[in-house]
């Protein structure tokens, strides 16, 4: 293979290889980027509904106890955090918060499979104080992020047996669900859901955008490198080449020497001219001897 096949094979597998590379790494760099900041943004939105929870215990439950003939479902924490998050959700379409219990009192607290999954997981290590991550679901990939939910004395007014909770709550719900919690034990969990589907796609946008980059600047770098090495390289060596073939063979004397390239070829390209004069001069001395 000729220096310009070896030079053209070498840039371009090398091309090849940065480009994959680099489009890889950036790629795993912005998805980690973007699953850091999507972990740190449902943590916050997390301790917002936790907040709420507590606001409720502390100040709206209290406030409304006295009547003990309605039900009032904004004394709940859990259906205060959940209702602001409905709001919020207008705004942030896709995120979705829930407390699943593993016996609620509103059976639209029902935990799916995977949220009875993270129940017991926290039921079973005392020590968890968080589970997250990135699962399949029905519309895409989602990151999930799970707090327990622990029974505590006020939770047993309501959740202890239907004769202790308020007679306008068993009304309700009736005299079956939600009740027989134990104080301290993990009854339920926090769970926000957010798409990860919006963030893969700006990350894989992101990423395809600085191929393209590293595409161009590879595509112009190898076309700059390709004409300086034919130009200061290959021509000038191919010409030096049909020179000492001219010499060697007793050929066209005056065939060009190239005089231009790298200072080497140049270098080179002297030797050879130095040494086609000095063979001249010995054939011409040889000649008259001869005669």
């Amino acid at each position: 293979m000729s220096i310009d096949g070896v030079v053209r094979t070498v840039l371009i597998t090398s091309f090849i290889l940065a480009l994959i590379i680099g489009a890889g790494g950036a790629y795993l760099v912005l998805h980690q980027r973007a699953v850091r900041h999507t972990a740190a943004e449902a943590g916050r939105l997390l301790t917002v509904a936790t907040a709420v929870r507590s606001y409720t215990t502390r100040h709206v439950e209290p406030a409304l106890a006295k009547d003990d003939k309605t039900f009032r479902a904004v004394t709940v924490p859990a259906f205060g955090a959940q209702s602001v998050f409905q709001t919020a959700q207008e705004s942030n379409a896709g995120y979705v918060y829930r407390e699943p219990a593993l016996n609620p009192t509103n059976p639209h607290d029902l935990p799916t499979p995977f949220e009875v999954d993270l129940i017991n997981k926290f039921r079973a290590d005392t020590r968890l104080k968080e589970l997250a991550g990135v699962r399949k679901d029905g519309e895409g990939s989602v990151y999930y992020l799970a707090r327990p939910i622990r029974a505590q004395q006020a939770c047993l007014t309501c959740h202890d047996t239907p004769e202790r909770a308020p007679a306008a709550m068993v009304a309700k719900y009736g005299p079956h669900n939600g009740f027989g919690w134990n104080l301290d034990e993990v009854v339920a969990i926090q769970s926000l859901t957010v798409p990860a589907a919006v963030e893969s796609r700006e990350t894989g946008e992101i990423a395809m955008i600085l191929a393209g980059g590293l595409l161009l600047v590879f595509v112009v770098t190898y076309f700059a490198l390709t004409w300086s090495i034919d130009s200061l390289l290959v021509r000038p060596l191919h010409a030096l080449a049909r020179a000492a073939d001219a010499a060697s063979t007793g050929g066209d004397a005056n065939v060009a020497v190239a005089a231009s390239g790298a200072d080497e070829i140049h270098e080179i390209a002297v030797a050879i001219e130095r040494l086609r004069t000095s063979l001249q001069k010995s054939l011409q001395r040889l000649a008259k001897v001869g005669s």
